[in-house]
This record gives structure tokens, C-alpha cells and sequence, in this order.
């Protein structure tokens, strides 16, 4: 069977809307993503609620923003006359990104990243924000950046290394891509060129890209 993820996307983004157990993610979603908007800051959308839109996934819990580093000092700005709390910062060994700061809006968790290093295998992967790396998809009239699938799967793929359960969203993201073809081709390029992936990502990377 053929995902329909158009199908699924439009299902899970009216949930989003209309359904009230969504209710405090999306204000919290929508506040936040209006005060970038007017303040110039650069993001995207990633992780579960970035799958969740695009009809992946039929449910997510927090938010995950890549940002632009030199936005950083705006965004503290942001959460912090919005009241989100700031809980933690820094990694944990495996995740080791240049900026991450994890905040508490109400009783929602926000994290907010820029440089996703990924220290796993024996080996490491960064992710840095990129404007001209984005898919863009309308909810609410208003558009959203998302965090390309290329790059999602490689972060997944690498977050297995420490959190074996990523692989289940890992392979999701390769049936996607597997179905929508590979948009961003550069990211996988880059990757292969620049780091020491292991031996199956690598192969993994070289055949959805001739798919």
C-alpha cells in the first residue's frame, strides 16, 4: 500500500486547528513562530511536528526549531516576553549541538537549536541551518518552514546511535523520501564528502539518491 500523505498532512493539520487536546501546542506554536516572523528571525521546523505536518507521523508532543545562530540573541528576547522558561542548556554527550536551549512555554517543551551536532558511532554529524534547504507547506495561512527530509533522515539515522527507538521515524523518513524522491540531493552529497558516516548510512544515502 502507497502512503497518501497529502491525505494524512490535511487530516493532521485540521486536528491541529480544530481539535482541543492540540489546543495549547498550537497557540504556543503560532505565538512564537509570529514573533520570529516579526523580528527577522530564521527557522525551521523539525523533529515530530515537522513529520506530523507532512502526514509522516499522526501525532507529536513538542517543538523542535533549527535557527540561525546570529538570530539567537532574538529569540531569547522572544521566550522570554512570551514567559517561557528557560530548564536547559548544552548536551548530553550524543547530542552536543552548538546552541541548545530548552524551554517551558506553559506546558509545552520547546527546543530551540542551532548547530545540530550529533556525536554517535564512533563519529559525528553537524547540521547547520540553512535558508536555501527548506520545504515550505501553508497552515492557517501562514506558511512554514520545514527542516528538509534529507536532513532529518541523516539526524535520525545518526540519533540511533544513542536512542535505538529513532529508528522506527528513520525509516519513515526513507519510505518518504523513497515516494517523493529526493529534493535536496547537496545535503547527502555534503554529508558523504565531509564526515566519516558509518558504513550503512553511507550506503543508505548513495541509494535513495539513485532512486
Amino acid at each position: 500500500m502507497i502512503n497518501d500523505y497529502s491525505y494524512q498532512s490535511n487530516a493532521n493539520i485540521q486536528c491541529l486547528l480544530e481539535d482541543v487536546e492540540y489546543s495549547e501546542r498550537k497557540e504556543a506554536f503560532f505565538k512564537i513562530i509570529s514573533d520570529f516572523q516579526k523580528s527577522g528571525v530564521r527557522w525551521g521546523l523539525a523533529c515530530s511536528m515537522n513529520l506530523f505536518l507532512r502526514g509522516v507521523v499522526d501525532e507529536f508532543h513538542d517543538l523542535d526549531l533549527l535557527v540561525e545562530a546570529k538570530d539567537i540573541g532574538k529569540i531569547i528576547t522572544i521566550m522570554e516576553k512570551n514567559g517561557a522558561e528557560l530548564i536547559a542548556t548544552g548536551g548530553n554527550g550524543y547530542c552536543e549541538s552548538d546552541v541548545y536551549m530548552h524551554f517551558q512555554f506553559g506546558r509545552i517543551d520547546i527546543d530551540i537549536i542551532s548547530g545540530f551536532r550529533l556525536i554517535t558511532f564512533g563519529t559525528s554529524f553537524l547540521y547547520e541551518f540553512n535558508e536555501n534547504e527548506l520545504d515550505k507547506i501553508e497552515v492557517n495561512k501562514t506558511e512554514i518552514p520545514l527542516i528538509s527530509m534529507e536532513a532529518l533522515y541523516i539526524l535520525y539515522s545518526m540519533m540511533e546511535g544513542w536512542q535505538p527507538r529513532r529508528r522506527y521515524k528513520r525509516i519513515l523518513i526513507e519510505e518518504y523520501l523513497l515516494y517523493q524522491k529526493v529534493a535536496f540531493p547537496s545535503i547527502f552529497e555534503n554529508a558523504l564528502q565531509q564526515y566519516q558516516l558509518p558504513g550503512w548510512i553511507r550506503r543508505n544515502l548513495a541509494e535513495l539518491m539513485v532512486k
